[in-house]
């Protein structure tokens, strides 16, 4: 660049420009790198693979085994649903009214081998015989000689499963799939779910049974405190209103949770929720030497809650 072509006031103007764009640039990497969700879900693989069909002989065969020896570990005190009960409410709740129907009706296909492959799996549940094994991987060869139909199903899991949003925590998904991933001896963290949720509810009715005030109170209260509110304020991670916005819908759902079990979605559950405490935590953190109750309670609050996705392997506690 020629400077001398340029009057002094104008140079002085590009100067300060460039100075401007620059720091904008370095403001705006600064606020996305401070309130960046690192929960992030972009599918729920193991839920559309829990939908889909077994694929091969050698993984029913697989499969069998696995249900014929687990199951007895599964039913130890005769009060568990059975394997059969569990799949029975899914299938009807989940992919006979939601795949199945919509198959017939969307793309006006004969879904009969679909059908068939279905009962044979359910029958392979109740009873894990040899012989029902077979049954099973007949219809299934029959079931995958159908490319349209294959495709269509695939298609149709695909739309109702790939997005984390529209899968809801429900009693009959959370069984079925801690029954199924028992019997496929997973990882507890894989398993324990619908258990683990259970207790935090447990937890958050507990502490308001108590007398204790709600997250969503503690917060309020802390943020209206004129004894830390410039320290609050100077903190990195609460200048930020999405940050601000996330802790909110965080601790909303919470208190939803504590309402309702089966109210959240795995997007809220594993991704919104884990993003706004993470935030929170932080700003706690930089708030801890400040002596006031509520600070304290909050963070008593929201230990049980880390525990809880600590168990399943997401930290929460990354600032």
């Amino acid at each position: 660049m020629n400077l001398r072509k340029y009057p002094s006031h104008t140079l002085a103007l590009l100067l300060f420009c460039g100075s401007t764009c620059n720091n904008q640039y370095i403001s705006q990497e600064e606020e996305g790198y401070y309130t960046q969700n690192d929960f992030q879900l972009s599918r729920i693989e193991s839920f559309e693979k829990t939908i889909s069909i077994l694929e091969s002989p050698d993984v029913i065969s697989d499969f069998r085994k696995k249900l014929e020896n687990r199951t007895k570990k599964w039913c130890i005190t005769d009060t568990e649903e059975k394997p059969d009960e569990l799949w029975n409410n899914f299938f009807k709740e989940e992919i006979e009214e939601k795949i199945i129907k919509k198959l017939q009706q969307n793309h006006s296909i004969d879904t009969n081998l679909l059908e068939s492959y279905y009962d044979c799996l359910g029958k392979l549940f109740k009873a894990p015989t040899k012989e029902n094994e077979k049954e099973l991987t007949a219809s299934m060869k029959k079931l995958q000689a159908n490319t349209t139909l294959m495709q269509a199903f695939k298609t149709c899991i695909a739309e109702k499963y790939g997005n984390p949003k529209t899968i809801k925590l429900t009693k009959t998904i959370l069984a079925y799939q801690e029954c199924l991933y028992f019997i496929q001896n997973k990882p507890e963290s894989n398993y324990m779910l619908h258990n683990k949720l259970n207790r935090l509810q447990r937890y958050l009715v507990k502490w308001k049974k108590d007398g204790h005030k709600t997250g969503q109170q503690l917060w309020q209260s802390i943020q209206e405190e004129k004894q830390i509110n410039k320290v609050l304020h100077s903190a990195k991670l609460y200048k930020y209103e999405k940050n601000k916005n996330a802790i909110a819908t965080s601790l909303r759902l919470l208190d939803q949770l504590a309402n309702d079990l089966y109210s959240l979605s795995y997007e809220d559950l594993l991704s919104t929720l884990p993003h706004g405490i993470s935030k929170l935590n932080g700003i706690l953190w930089e708030l801890e030497f400040k002596k006031i109750d509520d600070i304290k309670l909050l963070t008593s609050y929201l230990k049980p809650i880390g525990d809880f996705y600590s168990s399943m392997n997401i930290n929460i506690y990354q600032y």
